[in-house]
């Protein structure tokens, strides 16, 4: 759930989202991200207002805003600080970046778009799903082993 500070947002609006990504985000190398409301973006990216799911719930239009983001397959991995800009004919609203927004996007194995499919299921339980293995580590001449839980 988003916080829109008073400020009624809707699809076709002008209300974007507003994605940035690492230290330098840069539009040109999708690391900040525009998506408008209810629309897709340049780059691939979805933003749509979730209509009210649970018993006791914001109702839609309430102080509160709940979002389904959707990345493209090949949209570059990191932690995105979400934040919304809407325009009114009062001027224009940018929320504050607040870090229980921010998110991690990973890389999906399981996408036969993403650039890390895997389409054998033996090669998505040794490499994705298990959580125990073997780490190696040292130098180029002097290398060792040992057991690691990846699921930490």
């Amino acid at each position: 759930d988003v916080t829109r500070g008073g400020a009624m947002m809707s699809p076709g609006t002008g209300d974007d989202i507003t994605l940035p990504a690492g230290p330098n985000p840069q539009v040109a190398k999708g690391t900040h991200v525009l998506i408008p409301l209810g629309e897709t973006s340049a780059t691939g990216w979805t933003a749509e207002e979730e209509g009210e799911e649970e018993e006791g719930a914001e109702p839609p239009g309430g102080p509160a805003l709940r979002l389904r983001v959707t990345a493209p397959p090949d949209a570059p991995i990191g932690r995105y600080r979400l934040s919304l800009k809407t325009r009114t004919g009062a001027g224009e609203y940018a929320a504050p970046f607040d870090d229980a927004n921010d998110f991690f996007l990973l890389f999906n194995p399981w996408c036969p778009d993403d650039s890390v499919y895997m389409e054998k299921t033996s090669d998505l339980n040794e490499y994705v799903l298990n959580e125990t293995g073997r780490i190696f580590y040292g130098t180029e001449d002097q290398i060792a082993e040992r057991s690691w839980n990846y699921g930490q």
